[in-house]
């Protein structure tokens, strides 16, 4: 699958664009400011229906503007499939595929494979257990719909009881068979994303570790463990009822999926303390590739690859080993920015039989 058509309309910066790009690389470049993350982010939001960047919608219109439009069209197998997003101030975000609107947005999710690198992308080591949870479970939910399902309704339900504790000491009351109804939806939903994370980090673990070692090129030991407070000697039903005294003095489910962290390693170190800048760096390359491999192995569909910003944030090394994979045809359709046209092509115009497009955002020459 690629995309050969992107049309944008009141899109963040952009009153109007069109681009027609190349099945293999594209290449955006211009100065900083002008607007090429936001065409990838525009890429992102056809595949996950949300933006990479901002998941307010409302503050990816154009400013004084009241809408945006995103428009792609992709090829596969030698048809092509229009994915339209509209967002219009005060309304419900709109996404239809060939015209025929989806009655939920989780319903397109999967439907095109993507994986992005931003320099960013650091805030997965840095920042608290929320985002790794977030990346774990935005990847499963590219390869499995129940997986997406049972995560809606683990959420909906976790908020619903959590309200209903609350309930029970503001109005002084208990209703001890409707918290079982909650506590008993919670662990069916808890149960299935439990499995789901331990059987997927069992596979991508080994394809994780294979791409650091090559991107590193060192002998270092790097491990994804995951980290969670429930007790695995019983089933997730009973690790809530034993808890159930605790949630209602603390007004709020204290255990659960939605605790559950990954734990990210250096020789058995924590890489956010012990982990150098250029190792922080290779593990998320490593876990993002990793990401794209894994998705490429089980979709039906070859991802896309986003490179967002790659030359600025990357020593020469990393760089080299990412370049050289990309010469290997190892990708489907790659979009990359930059700020230097001469950077960019002083590494792919020496690429044989690859297909290179490039866009001057600066001066709009398409």
């Amino acid at each position: 699958m690629y995309l050969a058509k992107l049309k944008l309309l009141q899109f963040k910066n952009y009153t109007q664009a069109n681009f027609d790009f190349s099945q293999q690389l594209n290449c955006i470049y211009g100065p900083n400011g002008v607007g090429k993350t936001n065409i990838l982010d525009a890429i992102y939001y056809l595949a996950l229906t949300k933006s990479y960047f901002n998941l307010q919608d409302q503050q990816n219109i154009k400013h004084a503007e009241s809408f945006f439009v995103i428009e792609g069209t992709f090829m596969q197998d030698k048809i092509d499939e229009t994915v339209r997003i509209n967002m219009q101030n005060g309304k419900k975000k709109s996404i239809q595929i060939n015209n025929n609107e989806y009655s939920k947005l989780s319903e397109h999710i999967g439907h095109i494979p993507l994986t992005i690198i931003t320099p960013n992308d650091i805030y997965l080591i840095n920042e608290g257990s929320e985002e790794r949870r977030k990346f774990i479970d935005g990847f499963i939910s590219q390869l499995d719909k129940n997986y997406l399902n049972h995560l809606l309704v683990y959420n909906r339900t976790l908020d619903q009881r959590n309200k209903l504790l609350k309930n029970f000491f503001e109005f002084r009351y208990f209703d001890e068979n409707l918290l079982d109804t909650y506590t008993q939806m919670l662990s069916s939903s808890g149960t299935y994303i439990l499995e789901k994370r331990a059987k997927f980090l069992k596979s991508f673990i080994p394809i994780f570790k294979k791409h650091y070692k090559a991107i590193s090129n060192l002998n270092e030991e790097v491990e994804i463990i995951y980290e969670t407070n429930l007790n695995v000697d019983v089933s997730y039903l009973e690790n809530l009822k034993i808890n159930e005294q605790d949630d209602i003095r603390s007004l709020r489910t204290n255990i659960g999926i939605h605790k559950d962290d990954l734990v990210f390693q250096i020789d058995n170190y924590p890489i956010k303390k012990f982990g150098s800048q250029g190792q922080q760096k290779s593990f998320i390359i490593a876990l993002k590739l990793a990401q794209y491999d894994y998705l490429k192995q089980l979709s039906s569909k070859t991802p896309l690859l986003l490179l967002d910003d790659i030359f600025e944030k990357l020593d020469e090394q990393r760089l080299n080993t990412l370049m050289t994979m990309i010469s290997e045809k190892n990708f489907g359709q790659i979009f990359i920015t930059d700020t230097h046209e001469s950077r960019l092509k002083n590494v792919f115009d020496n690429m044989n039989q690859v297909d290179v497009a490039y866009f001057n955002i600066e001066k709009n020459i398409y």
